[in-house]
């Protein structure tokens, strides 16, 4: 199968059925990241896809779920993303979710109607890397938002109805500064409504 770098999943997701979608990161400017510093932002062909889930037949049983790889693959445009579902589901039909890590910004092209039809194809629950609430934060770390930004995007996805997950790191802000940065995390993320907030430290 095809990846162009070690595989980076959340622990949650460590029986969901991998295949790569998208190769590096299509931001590749966060300070604190270098999971994907050395790759390029490509997206893979669709005949890479359908050759690798052939592949994957030969190693995965019945899967309930697939997380995409890499970075954002939700960078996808709506119609891409709902070809892929199409694909994976012909392979493995026991296949119910689709999820994968996002960057806030990938919710620009995506109107609330396109995330309504990508929920009804399955996806759902994509790992965001918010990080923080705090434009302090978001800003030195060069997240490429800021916490206005988060909320006019994300809040459509509740709109939507699609399942998303948030990513906290813990002591980014560094020394004296960690009680601002929580506060201003959770005040926003208390105006949003993932299913989970999953925690990190540097």
């Amino acid at each position: 199968m095809h990846f162009s770098s070690d595989i980076n999943r959340p622990p949650y997701e460590a029986l969901s059925a991998q295949l790569q979608v998208t190769s590096g990161c299509s931001h590749a400017k966060c300070t604190f990241c270098n999971f994907y510093k050395d790759h390029r932002y490509e997206q893979s062909p669709l005949e890479e896809i359908a050759a690798d889930l052939e592949e994957a037949q030969r190693f995965f049983f019945n899967p309930k779920r697939f997380f995409l790889q890499a970075a954002d693959a939700f960078s996808l445009d709506t119609e891409r993303l709902l070809k892929i579902a199409d694909m994976i589901r012909a392979a493995f039909p026991t296949v119910k979710t689709i999820g994968g890590y996002a960057r806030v910004d990938n919710l620009e092209d995506k109107s609330i109607d396109d995330l309504r039809r990508l929920a009804e194809a399955g996806y759902g629950d994509f790992y965001f890397g918010v990080e923080s609430g705090d434009d302090v934060i978001l800003e030195r770390m060069r997240k490429g938002y800021d916490a206005a930004y988060v909320l006019s995007q994300v809040s459509k996805m509740d709109e939507a109805g699609m399942p998303y997950i948030f990513s906290f790191i813990n002591g980014i802000g560094g020394h004296d500064y960690g009680f601002d940065h929580a506060r201003k995390t959770a005040k926003l993320y208390n105006r949003l409504h993932p299913t989970m907030i999953y925690g990190s430290a540097l």
